[in-house]
């Protein structure tokens, strides 16, 4: 027996059973917390899973689980192509995301980015890009347009197909940092958040037909199969490459490095390389 004596208080007597006890509370307390927590993360894992594939179902299209080099993923049908939808789950630092990519046949006569006002501020001051006026008051206050060259936009959002394409683009209000991309190789539409809910995911499929039905106005534009850029323009920005460039560890792709970090990994379509090399 352990005799604690402290000053001004009564003596309090500690048995070495009760010490050895210790131990025998404290494991079943640790192991069954172990276990709550193993057990939510396998339900939530499960219900991301179901999801998933009640989402492929509703495309009538296929679901990859997540694995090494890239996350969950669905393919299917859309308008002619095969489309893909790319989930990242939601990590400390950030809330995941979404994009849609749909494959172009030709490249475009230009790229053009549309990103919210503020987020897009950010992406402009990289390449000290301004932001481009479509005629619209409400749309410009909300809205940073970039386009290379700059006549792509206005082409883009010409009066006769200007209010689809803004109606296109605002369905995606609501989400997070929704942005939508004309790459040389595909369109891409991309939220900053793990869409969870099936009408926000149909969302993003109405608005990239949408969008396509605009650009189609345009016998430049036509949807194809995906491919892999080989331009010496950035896939990302459109711009030229300059010395400040990295590929993709996997496909070789150049990008800037400004925007392999704006994007957080390869562009190029169905690669899914998360890593760079210089």
């Amino acid at each position: 027996m352990l005799d604690l004596r402290l000053q001004g208080k009564a003596v309090q007597r500690v048995t070495a059973q009760e010490i050895g006890c210790l131990p025998i509370l404290v494991v079943p307390a640790i192991l069954i917390a172990i276990y709550l927590v193993a057990r939510a993360v396998i339900t939530y894992q499960g219900q991301r899973r179901d999801y998933f594939e009640v989402a492929a179902r509703r495309l009538r299209g296929t679901y990859q689980p997540a694995k090494l080099g890239h996350g969950d993923l669905i393919e299917f049908p859309f308008e002619g192509v095969t489309a893909r939808l790319e989930f990242r789950s939601p990590g400390e630092d950030d809330q995941g995301g979404t994009q849609l990519l749909v494959p172009l046949k030709k490249p475009p006569p230009g790229t053009l980015h549309i990103l919210p006002e503020g987020f897009g501020q950010q992406f402009l001051k990289m390449f000290g890009a301004q932001d481009i006026s479509v005629g619209d008051p409400a749309f410009d206050a909300a809205y940073v347009v970039k386009a290379n060259p700059e006549s792509f936009a206005a082409r883009v959002f010409g009066y006769e197909r200007r209010s689809r394409v803004i109606l296109a683009v605002r369905q995606l209000e609501g989400m997070s940092h929704p942005t939508i991309e004309v790459g040389w190789a595909h369109l891409r539409v991309q939220v900053r958040e793990e869409v969870r809910t099936e009408g926000r995911l149909l969302g993003l499929v109405k608005t990239a037909k949408e969008f396509l039905d605009a650009l189609r106005l345009d016998s430049e534009i036509e949807l194809g199969d995906l491919s892999t850029s080989k331009t010496s323009m950035c896939p990302v920005c459109g711009s030229g490459m300059d010395d400040l460039v990295v590929r993709c560890e996997i496909c070789k792709t150049p990008h800037h490095v400004e925007c392999w970090k704006y994007v957080g990994q390869c562009s190029t379509y169905a690669c899914a390389g998360k890593r760079f090399v210089t």
